[in-house]
This record gives structure tokens, C-alpha cells and sequence, in this order.
């Protein structure tokens, strides 16, 4: 692979993007894929067996009609799927088409559009644009019931345009108000989309220079095909997948895939995982870890299995609210994520997990059982062991060697040349992984 680096770096790099990191077990089975092996699994979710996920949440016995409840649903899917670009794509179109509950109020709504985004995570924009369009959830936040012929709203008509497809400045105000009329009647009932013919405007209209009696479906078939939506794609989800500053090569090299594969995602998405640039020094731990990718990771790669209920309320705290993203443009991400008091949050949570019993925390019962299993037989070997599945092994020296240091003495910070019983093993465990979990390079994806 690329920079002389092993297959395991770059699928550990890979997991960390494409999902939300990963457990040692899963880890031993994706090198055993290999990087393509493993990219070719991640974007076909539908071949793989995610049953014992599905049961599993069927014994949870949550309840889709309380937000709470749901956004437990939705960390538990993302912690233990065994498809997990499915659930990171489902949390990019949350992003994407931004839908908050504090505004639709209609938590088994928001529910029906978490499931629309995971069905067609990695399908045709076309279509994931139109269902989207008729979604309930979609149509009480952007206001299209109260689109109306003669009175047009045009709230839906501006952001599909400004965030869903084209961007800032590639459409006019005109465009705006001819689209909002194609969207006329696009309503919703307690039982689903509804189309009120007596509110739509059957009048001629023009949209981006396509004129005719344009509906909603029409402008959906418009707006998809315009290279200027392939260039917005493109870079939102480079800068999702890969670094916060793609340049205009990759951004025109993924651009083209949306076009020539006729708006397939799944293509589009694997062009970006096999890009040279993906696959670079340039990449790795280039992004701010999110709140999920934070929460989720941590769970993941210390194998903790049992999951908090205030888990939701922890991600709110460090800025993502799932369900409830800030307003229309979704979560900026990038170093939005990090600010004094969400990197307290941060801290406090690995104080939280570090404080969790081993026995609880992996498949080791205790301390003394994870060195002896990992043959760790010096304080050396100790941090090594916990650096490599905790940052990679991506810190100074002067780091490591301060590490060293401490796991190299006794409670009350005396130099030993051995730690000598299992209680003082079992605090410099915690300590170690805390201070790792606390460095800035554990805030990296």
C-alpha cells in the first residue's frame, strides 16, 4: 500500500472513515479481506448478514415514537452493525438533507426518514433526492404544507437547491420561485406524502432554463443532472470521507464518476475510498473525529458492550445532537467540533469509560489478564501496546517517553522497575488508556 505502509494501517484508516472504527475481532477479519476485499464488503451491505443486529435491537424493545428512544436506536445500530458505511451513509444524508425533530415534533417521522436515507445510503441520487422530497419529515421542516398554488413557499424550492444539489451561486432567485410552484401540493398526512391536486399550480414554468409544466418530479430530474451538483457532491464528500480541503482534481475526478455512472453513489463513494489521495500520508488522521465517531470508536476499540442511556445527551454535550442538527445547513464539522467546552466533554467521557471495569470495558476480565494475554512484560511494551490500537502509534517520542514514565511508577509516582500487584496494574491501565484517549491525536479520524 501506498507510503510502505501495511494492508492493516490502511484498513484501520479506511474503518475509521468508512465506519466508526473497529474491534480487534472485526479488525482480524477485514486484514484477512485485505483493503479491497474489505472496501468491496463495506459498499455492499445488502450481502451481508446483519440479522443478529436486527434481533438484537428487536430485545432492546425501543420506542420509535419517543426522539430519546430513537437516538438510543440509532447509537446502538451504529456500534454493533456489521455494515457500518451503511449507518456512516445514513448519518451523511442526515447531514446532508438536515431534518431536525425540534421543529417536525414527530419522532416516528424522523424515525421513517432515518430508514429512507439507510435504504438508499449507497443508491442513485436520483432517487434518494426524490424520496426525500416526499419525505413527511422533510416536508413539515421545509415548510412545503404550506406550499400552496397562488401563496408558493418557497423554503424547499432554496434549499434543495442551495444544499441538496447545486450550491451557492449557481441558480437564481427566478429559479427559486418557479421551483416553488413545481412543489405546490407536495404535502403530508399521518399516513404518508400526500398530493393535493386542488394546491398545485399546473401552470407553465421555467427551471434553470427548462421550461414546461414543470412538478416536483421535474425539477428533481433537473437539478441531479447539472455538473454543478456533481461538484457539490463530490466535495462534501471528499471532505466527509477524507480531508476538509479537497483539491479541484479529486473534486473533477469524483465529480465525473456522479456523471458517467448516471448519479450512482455507491461508484461515487468508491472512487473516494481507492483515490491515491485517500490512500495518502495526507489523509491519515487529517479529520476531527465527530461526536459519533468519537462515542462510537471509543465503544468499538475498547469493546465495551453495554450501552450507557445517556449516551445521546454525551454526543449533545460535544455539539451533535442526533436528530436534532443545528439548523438547515447540518453540522459544519471540521474544527466546529472542537471549542473549550466540547473538548471538556470529551475528556469527561474518557474519564467515564476509563473508569468503566475491565470487565466491562473488553473481553478481559481484569489488567493483569490483558498483559499476560498480549505478553506485555515491560512498561515499554505496555504503552506501545496501547498507543498502536488507541492513535496508531501517532505520537512524538517525547510523548511516548513521558508515558513510559508513568506507567514505570508506583501510586504515588515513586520510579519502580516492575508494577507489582494487580491494584496498582489495574490504575495505570486506566490511567494510560485515559491519557491516551485525552491527546490530540485520539481527536483524530
Amino acid at each position: 500500500m501506498t507510503g510502505g505502509k501495511s494492508d492493516v494501517f490502511w484498513i484501520n484508516h479506511l474503518l475509521r472513515r468508512a465506519g466508526f472504527g473497529v474491534t480487534p475481532r472485526e479488525l482480524k477479519r477485514y486484514v484477512a479481506l485485505g483493503y479491497d476485499g474489505t472496501v468491496n464488503e463495506l459498499l455492499n451491505p445488502e450481502n451481508v448478514d446483519n440479522m443478529q443486529l436486527e434481533e438484537s435491537i428487536k430485545q432492546q424493545d425501543f420506542d420509535y415514537t419517543a426522539i430519546n428512544d430513537l437516538k438510543r436506536w440509532w447509537i446502538y445500530r451504529m456500534a454493533f452493525t456489521r455494515c457500518p458505511l451503511e449507518e456512516k451513509m445514513t448519518l451523511f444524508w442526515h447531514g446532508h438533507f438536515a431534518t431536525s425533530d425540534r421543529k417536525v415534533n414527530n419522532a416516528y417521522a424522523m424515525y421513517g426518514q432515518n430508514m429512507l436515507f439507510r435504504k438508499h445510503a449507497l443508491g442513485n441520487f436520483h432517487e434518494i433526492l426524490y424520496n426525500a422530497s416526499k419525505d413527511p419529515a422533510m416536508i413539515l421542516w421545509l415548510d412545503n404544507q404550506q406550499n400552496r398554488k397562488g401563496k408558493p413557499n418557497e423554503n424547499y424550492a432554496r434549499e434543495i437547491m442551495e444544499l441538496f444539489t447545486l450550491g451557492i451561486g449557481n441558480y437564481s432567485e427566478q429559479d427559486i420561485k418557479e421551483a416553488a410552484r413545481a412543489f405546490t401540493g407536495w404535502q403530508t398526512l399521518p399516513s404518508g406524502f400526500f398530493f393535493n391536486q386542488r394546491q398545485h399550480d399546473y401552470g407553465a414554468k421555467t427551471v434553470l432554463g427548462v421550461s414546461g409544466n414543470l412538478n416536483g418530479d421535474d425539477v428533481v430530474a433537473i437539478l441531479v443532472k447539472q455538473k454543478e451538483t456533481s461538484k457539490f457532491l463530490a466535495t462534501k464528500l471528499i471532505k466527509y470521507f477524507a480531508f476538509d480541503d479537497p483539491d479541484p482534481a479529486m473534486v473533477s475526478r469524483i465529480a465525473d464518476v456522479y456523471m458517467t455512472s448516471k448519479y450512482n453513489m455507491r461508484k461515487v463513494v468508491r472512487a473516494i475510498l481507492t483515490d491515491p489521495a485517500f490512500l495518502s500520508e495526507r489523509a491519515f488522521h487529517a479529520k476531527i473525529k465527530s461526536p459519533a465517531e468519537l462515542v462510537i470508536g471509543s465503544l468499538k476499540t475498547l469493546q465495551i458492550r453495554k450501552l450507557d442511556g445517556d449516551l445521546p445527551m454525551t454526543m449533545a454535550r460535544m455539539g451533535q445532537d442526533l436528530l436534532m442538527p443545528p439548523n438547515v445547513k447540518g453540522w459544519d464539522g471540521g474544527t466546529a467540533w472542537i471549542a473549550t467546552d466540547t473538548m471538556m466533554e470529551r475528556f469527561n467521557f474518557a474519564n467515564r469509560v476509563t473508569t468503566t471495569k475491565f470487565s466491562e470495558m473488553s473481553k478481559f476480565s481484569s489488567a493483569q489478564e490483558i498483559v499476560d494475554n498480549q505478553g506485555l512484560t515491560s512498561a515499554g511494551k505496555l504503552v506501545d501496546y496501547f498507543l498502536d490500537l488507541l492513535v496508531d502509534a501517532d505520537v512524538p517520542a517525547s510523548t511516548r517517553a513521558k508515558l513510559v514514565s508513568y506507567v514505570s511508577s508506583d501510586l504515588s509516582g515513586k520510579p519502580v522497575s516492575n508494577i507489582p500487584d494487580e491494584k496498582t496494574l489495574d490504575a495505570k491501565l486506566r490511567g494510560l488508556v485515559h491519557l491516551i484517549m485525552t491527546l490530540p491525536t485520539y481527536q483524530l479520524a
